[in-house]
């Protein structure tokens, strides 16, 4: 039998207590005294313990408000991770006068989609707060601002937050670690004249949503084109006046697959998308598979079932340049420098002949009269050209929080700095999902805790983990430091998620959050039948132009086949991950 140790003791509170296990001391009563135990003895059947006010831990309190930067869905989550923990000493500060961020007040047009489902995007994400009541998996832009607006209302957020600010520069002040301060500068964005304001923080929280500025590029010959030029996203373009126009749609990555479904809803002519290569389109169920996951779904199932899709329109999904496979297609990885697009209209568009995908390593030569000239010699008779050419990071975030280097998501090393904007690319051999809300919960407990526990930011992430925390700084032409890929988001969030008890306890909650909210919501029959009643939607469109293609491919037989090889990867990676622990 092997005997508990005073040490042994002291480890166990100071990991629960945070205080450090050299500074506690036992006291065990001999007669009318009392003696000091040494760290080597076996623990006293009763003790008295010195060195702490509290069995519970004690988390920093701070003299100044930890500032948080941007109203869009990670800030808002961060406000109710704070109040739920009873924290209230933050402030949220937003450019926009209402909340919802800018991907969804800018980027997105009116006519925008929410791509995933809205069983993993939602800000009720949460195990004390109860699912929404509808049902559709894809609410329109609209309709999600409007939600972000109601939760906030509902959940207390309000009080917390000052819109219509924008935060211009940032100073480091005095002290070092946990007692450091910073100095920003406010600026009212409703009137220009509005005098600037100091305020002082003990903490620098800046989400500033998704990639930010579009990549812009000017073709040769724009002049002389004579039709409508348009970058198809912040409301730029009114989609009334491509009625029966023929539009080029240049790029393929998420918001040129969601245009091919806008330019169809307004009734578009021949629809032509222009890459230099194809990436991976998920359709809608493949989503839903890797969204209701709790083991994640491996990358060969996530291909195998988008073949149905495929089918329709010739494409071989093994053969895509983002596919590293073996020979036998057994195993694989995704390495895609876009995120998915998400959808099915894509492949209908293709199938019924409305859209044609043309890939051309060369791109867009240029323009014409009424033409898009490729780099193969091919000449497209349009009336339209929608750039759809991606985005690039914003160079003010890097230099507002005085990066040098992201350490994670801390920059320079300072985990009172926490910068998280969803990474770019797509990096996996399995996955857990293609939605925010399960990402965002954890950014906001990650920055949370180490703000509330500073000894676990130094003696479990800095000195145990250090080395393998990724790293990244800016390459100096148009990737700011705040920009990472997929592979250091996901390194850096199973490392942290790994190592700290409570953060481990909360990642297998969210897993089941995740699987709950999606089967409570989206159901596997339910859901196809949405899918198919909107590609049945957009078909009957497409007839009434005397087209004619096929019908929705995943029946609910086809569906739950897939759902069946997923639950056998589920239960052998439970299988595996048991044996492992034995």
């Amino acid at each position: 039998m092997v005997a508990t140790t005073v040490w042994d003791i002291k480890e166990q509170l100071a990991e629960s207590t945070g205080v450090e296990a050299s500074e506690l001391k036992f006291f065990t009563k001999q007669g009318p005294y009392h003696r000091e135990q040494k760290d080597s003895e076996e623990i006293g059947r009763k003790v008295t313990v010195r060195g702490i006010k509290s069995f519970t831990r004690q988390r920093m309190e701070y003299p100044h408000p930890i500032c948080v930067i941007g109203a869009g869905h990670i800030g808002l989550r961060q406000a109710m991770i704070f109040l739920k923990h009873k924290e209230t000493n933050f402030v949220i500060f937003d450019r926009k006068p209402k909340v919802g961020g800018q991907s969804w007040w800018d980027q997105a047009n009116t006519t925008s989609k929410l791509q995933t489902e809205l069983g993993v995007y939602h800000l009720n994400f949460d195990e004390t707060l109860e699912p929404p009541t509808k049902d559709y998996p894809w609410p329109s832009r609209d309709e999600l601002l409007e939600h972000f607006e109601e939760k906030s209302r509902e959940y207390g957020l309000f009080p917390y937050i000052r819109l219509s600010t924008d935060v211009k520069e940032m100073k480091v002040g005095g002290g070092k670690n946990e007692l450091a301060t910073y100095e920003v500068t406010l600026q009212g964005v409703e009137k220009l004249d509005e005098p600037e304001e100091s305020f002082m923080t003990s903490a620098l929280l800046l989400y500033p949503g998704n990639l930010s500025v579009a990549r812009r590029e000017d073709y040769k010959g724009e002049d002389t084109f004579g039709g409508i030029i348009a970058y198809g996203m912040f409301n730029e373009l009114d989609y009334n006046t491509i009625q029966g126009k023929n539009v080029a749609i240049v790029g393929h990555g998420a918001f040129a697959v969601e245009n091919v479904r806008t330019c169809l809803e307004y009734s578009a002519g021949q629809m032509y998308l222009v890459c230099r290569r194809k990436n991976l389109s998920c359709p809608r169920f493949v989503s839903w598979l890797a969204n209701q996951s709790y083991t994640p779904v491996s990358a060969v199932l996530f291909l195998n079932a988008m073949q149905p899709m495929y089918d329709l329109v010739g494409f071989d999904q093994w053969s895509y340049y983002a596919v590293q496979a073996n020979a036998a297609r057994s195993h694989c990885t995704i390495m895609q420098k876009a995120r998915f697009g998400i959808g099915d209209v894509y492949f209908l568009a293709i199938s019924w002949g409305k859209l044609e995908v043309i890939e051309d390593k060369l791109g867009v030569k240029r323009l014409s009269e009424g033409a898009l000239h490729c780099g193969n010699g091919r000449r497209l008779q349009v009336d339209a050209v929608l750039k759809l050419l991606g985005f690039v990071g914003n160079f003010d975030n890097d230099r507002l929080m005085k990066v040098k280097e992201m350490f994670g998501f801390w920059v320079n090393e300072d985990f009172k700095r926490y910068l998280v904007a969803e990474p770019i690319s797509v990096m996996a051999s399995n996955f857990g999902g293609t939605s925010f809300s399960p990402g965002a919960i954890v950014w906001a407990e990650h920055a949370m805790h180490f703000l509330h526990y500073p000894s676990d930011y130094y003696k479990k992430i800095i000195e145990v983990s250090g080395t393998l925390i990724p790293r990244h700084k800016t390459n100096g032409e148009d990737v700011p430091a705040y920009v990472v890929d997929a592979r250091h988001g996901t390194q850096t969030m199973t490392i942290i998620g790994g190592v700290i008890p409570w953060l481990i306890e909360r990642g297998g909650i969210e897993v089941g959050i995740k699987n709950s909210r999606m089967h409570l919501l989206h159901p596997i029959d339910r859901f196809i039948d949405y899918c198919k009643e909107d590609w049945d939607y957009y078909c009957d469109k497409l007839r009434k132009e005397g087209m004619s293609g096929p019908e929705f491919p995943y029946t609910h037989e086809i569906a739950h086949k897939y759902y069946s090889m997923y639950e056998a990867e589920h239960e052998a990676a439970v299988r595996k991950q048991m044996g492992g622990a034995r």
